[in-house]
C-alpha cells in the first residue's frame, strides 16, 4: 500500500488540528467503509476515539491498523496511550516497548514509554520512566512532551528540583505554556519556603491563557488553603496584643480576684493596633495577588468547607481578642476564658480542616 495520505484522510487530519474530532471521526468512518485497508485512517480514527474517551474503540482501531501493518509505530503508540488510560498498564508498557524497538531513534516512543512506565503499580517503573524521558530529551532537546514526561517522573521520585528545571525548560521554548506555569505554581505551593504570591501570579497567567483549565484552578484552591493557614499567625498576634494591653493598662486593685479594668484609652490603643495589623496584612496580600484572581480566591471559602472552617477559626480568635479588651469583666477567670477560647478555637478549626479531605496540588 502507498504511504501517500488519502485526500479524505488529510481533510480529517486538518479537522483534528482545530479540535473538530467528531467531524473527523465521521469522515474517517465513512472513508474506511470504502477503503478498509487504509492504515493511516485507522490510526487517525484511534486518535479521534481516544479524544472522545472511547478507550476500547481506540484500541480496536489501532489493532485494525496493526493487522494491516504490524510495524506501524504510530498504531503501537495509540494502543499504549489507550491502554494506559484504561488502567491496563502492563499492556501499555508492552505496546510502547514495541514502538521503541521499531523506532529507537525517534523521541515519541520514548515519551509514550515513560508515561506508561510511570503508571505501573507501586512505582516499580518510575526509575525507568525517568530514564526514558531523559533519552527522549537527548534525541530531541526541544521536544516539550519529553520535558513533561521528565517532570512527571521526577516529581513522583521526589526530585522537585529536576521537575522545576523541566518546566523552566518548557517555558524557555514557550513562555505562554499554561500547563508548565501551573506545574511550577504547584511546586512553589508544596515548598515550605515557596513564594505563594509568585505561585498565584503563575496561575493567573495560566488561567488567562486557558480560562477553563481545571488543573490551574485546582492548584489555585491549594494556594488559597495554604494562605488561609498562614492567617492563624495574625489571629494569634491579635490575642497577644489584647492580653498585653490588658496587663499593661489594668487599673483594678490587686488581691481582690477581679478581672482587669482597662481604661478607654488603653482599649483604643489595643483595638487600634489589632485593626492596623489586619489592615496591613489584608492590603499587602491583596496588593500581591493578581487582580484577575482576587475575586475567585475571596469566593473560595463559600464552596470549600475546609477553608470555611479555617476562616471561622481566624474570625473566632480575633473576636475573642476584641472581647478580651472590651468586655466588662467580673471575676478574674473571665480573662482565661476569652484567652483560651481564642487560641483553642483557632487550633481546633485548623486541626479539623487539616484532617478533612486534603486539597493537594496537581503537578
Amino acid at each position: 500500500m502507498s504511504d501517500t495520505t488519502h485526500p479524505v484522510v488529510a481533510r480529517a487530519m486538518a479537522l483534528m488540528d482545530v479540535d473538530r474530532c467528531t467531524q473527523a471521526q465521521e469522515i474517517l468512518s465513512g472513508h474506511l467503509a470504502t477503503f478498509p485497508e487504509d492504515v493511516r485512517a485507522w490510526e487517525r480514527l484511534s486518535v479521534c476515539r481516544f479524544q472522545a474517551r472511547d478507550w476500547t474503540g481506540a484500541v480496536r482501531a489501532a489493532d485494525e491498523a496493526l493487522q494491516l501493518n504490524p510495524e506501524f509505530v504510530d498504531a503501537h503508540l495509540r494502543r499504549s496511550e489507550a491502554f494506559r488510560v484504561c488502567g491496563w498498564t502492563k499492556q501499555a508498557v508492552e505496546a510502547a516497548r514495541e514502538a521503541v524497538r521499531l523506532l529507537p531513534e525517534d523521541p515519541a516512543p520514548h515519551v509514550v514509554l515513560s508515561h506508561a512506565l510511570h503508571k505501573l503499580p507501586e512505582k516499580e517503573g518510575l526509575q525507568e520512566a525517568y530514564e526514558a524521558a531523559l533519552e527522549a530529551i537527548r534525541l530531541e532537546p526541544e521536544r516539550v512532551s519529553a520535558h513533561f514526561a521528565l517532570y512527571s517522573a521526577a516529581y513522583d521520585m521526589g526530585r522537585k528540583d529536576i521537575a522545576a528545571q523541566a518546566m523552566h525548560q518548557v517555558l524557555s521554548f514557550d513562555p505562554g505554556d499554561a500547563e508548565a506555569l501551573s506545574n511550577l505554581a504547584a511546586l512553589r505551593t508544596e515548598d515550605p519556603n515557596g513564594d505563594l504570591f509568585a505561585a498565584t501570579e503563575d496561575l493567573a497567567v495560566a488561567l488567562s491563557l486557558e480560562p477553563d483549565s481545571w488543573h490551574a484552578r485546582h492548584n489555585l484552591d491549594a494556594v488559597a488553603r495554604k494562605m488561609m493557614k498562614q492567617a492563624r499567625w495574625p489571629a494569634l498576634a491579635s490575642l497577644v496584643i489584647a492580653m498585653a494591653t490588658a496587663v499593661a493598662g489594668d487599673t483594678a486593685p490587686e488581691g481582690q480576684g477581679l478581672g482587669p479594668s482597662i481604661p478607654l484609652g488603653a482599649q483604643a490603643v489595643g483595638l487600634g493596633a489589632i485593626a492596623a495589623m489586619w489592615a496591613c496584612c489584608v492590603l499587602l496580600t491583596l496588593r500581591k495577588i493578581p487582580r484577575s484572581v482576587r475575586g475567585y480566591l475571596l469566593r473560595l471559602p463559600r464552596r470549600i468547607p475546609a477553608l470555611k472552617v479555617m476562616a471561622c477559626g481566624v474570625v473566632w480568635c480575633v473576636m475573642c481578642a476584641v472581647l478580651l479588651l472590651t468586655f466588662p469583666y467580673g471575676p478574674q477567670w473571665f480573662v482565661g476564658v476569652f484567652l483560651n477560647s481564642g487560641w483553642v478555637g483557632l487550633a481546633g478549626c485548623m486541626i479539623y480542616a487539616a484532617r478533612s479531605k486534603r486539597l493537594k496540588t496537581h503537578g
